[in-house]
């Protein structure tokens, strides 16, 4: 049998399992309501969770650097790449977050595998809550440290195996907002028991930079804790692309010289940092704090209306846990017969058995919008 055939006979089981994943196509902007397939839908799917994502200032920024420095970086940073705009980007990110060094990478994906492998690696331990992003996930098996997982958000179980598992250098690693659960880690507790057993610590944030905080800085600004390294995403709430390490000069510096993502990536266009310069004046600003106020008004609403949804009372991510993957799926397309679009989320996205429609609010949503699928899904 060739390739081919085989790889056939792979996608037609997964299509039997329900489990075939094929991309649907979006028209014009991003938003609350978009064109999906050539029809216009109310979105519940996206993780543009502030609504700048579809903005015409960030759009202008954009455009400027686009007549300014061309479509391209023209290679890695470390050669050619560099442009000033990336440079800027970095030093607005440090003056945000209160840090001293910040790189820029292309995606979250590629921020927590370049981390990770750069800060530990044969004869370290790291220590992973078991719900982390599968870039986290991969970032710790490259890594070739000794991986300790401990159930989800127990840090009784994770302070149990700080007191047992030593190593050369020890890393605690943990989403702060769980991008399929919407729950919420206590990171300060989380820091407490890192800093008590000297371990260092590693706050993926993607989905709580902008949507959470003082000035949307995420959940740890918002607990007063300063993590050795916070990840960030800039195509979620701050409605572009590309993620960043925010972090100490020294770290900094070594992701130059160790992290493989960065170190062998043609660099950002610059007209995506130019774009999320503007996206930080917003959410810093008295705007940004009312985006987030409606954010959390509308999660509150949500599960007052759908007492069944997961989550943290506030989080923009909603997770309705349906458990079969077929019927998950069918509700994803009765919804979208009545122009309403939510993700049916299936393994090994998620564990077996917990097949989802994860729910995804925005600011940009209208109370009779949330009334409305709390209706079709009531």
């Amino acid at each position: 049998m060739s390739l081919d055939e085989e790889v056939r006979d792979e996608l037609r089981r997964l299509e039997a399992a329900h489990r075939l994943r094929t991309p649907r196509v979006v028209d014009g902007k991003q938003g609350p309501r978009i064109v999906l397939d050539g029809v216009e839908v109310t979105n519940f799917a996206s993780n543009d969770y502030l609504s700048l994502a579809g903005d015409r200032r960030l759009q202008r920024a954009a455009a400027a650097a686009l007549d300014e420095a061309g479509t391209g970086a023209g290679g890695s940073r470390l050669i050619v790449g560099n442009h000033r705009q990336h440079v800027a980007l970095e030093r607005a990110i440090a003056d945000w977050l209160r840090c001293t060094g910040v790189r820029l990478f292309n995606t979250g994906f590629a921020a927590n595998v370049g981390v990770i492998t750069s800060l530990i690696g044969p004869g370290d331990v790291v220590f992973s809550d078991e719900l982390n992003h599968a870039s986290i996930i991969d970032g710790c098996r490259l890594s070739k440290a000794d991986v300790v997982v401990y159930p989800h958000l127990d840090l009784a179980a994770l302070e149990g195996a700080l007191s047992t598992r030593t190593g050369r250098r020890r890393i605690v690693v943990s989403e702060t907002l769980f991008s399929m659960d919407g729950d919420i880690v206590d990171v300060a507790a989380l820091a407490s028991i890192a800093r008590t057993h000297d371990a260092a610590l590693i706050l993926d944030e993607a989905h709580a930079i902008g949507a959470w905080g003082p000035e949307g800085r995420g959940l740890a600004a918002a607990a007063g804790v300063t993590p050795d390294v916070l990840v960030g995403t800039c195509g979620k709430a701050l409605g572009s692309f590309g993620a960043f390490a925010a972090t100490t000069a020294a770290i900094a510096d070594l992701l130059w010289n160790r992290a493989r993502p960065l170190v062998f990536s043609t660099g950002l266009p610059p007209s995506i940092p130019a774009s999320v310069l503007v996206a930080i004046e917003i959410v810093r600003g008295a705007e940004g704090d009312g985006r987030r106020r409606t954010l959390a008004a509308l999660a509150r609403e949500l599960r007052a209306d759908i007492p069944s949804v997961g989550g943290a009372a506030e989080s923009a991510i909603a997770p309705l846990v349906i458990g079969d993957d077929r019927t998950v799926m069918d509700m994803t397309a009765r919804l979208l017969e009545s122009r309403i679009y939510v993700q049916g989320i299936r393994p090994p996205t998620v564990p077996e058995g917990t097949a989802r429609l994860r729910i995804s609010l925005a600011s940009g949503h209208t109370n009779v919008e949330v009334a409305c699928l709390a209706s079709l899904l009531g």
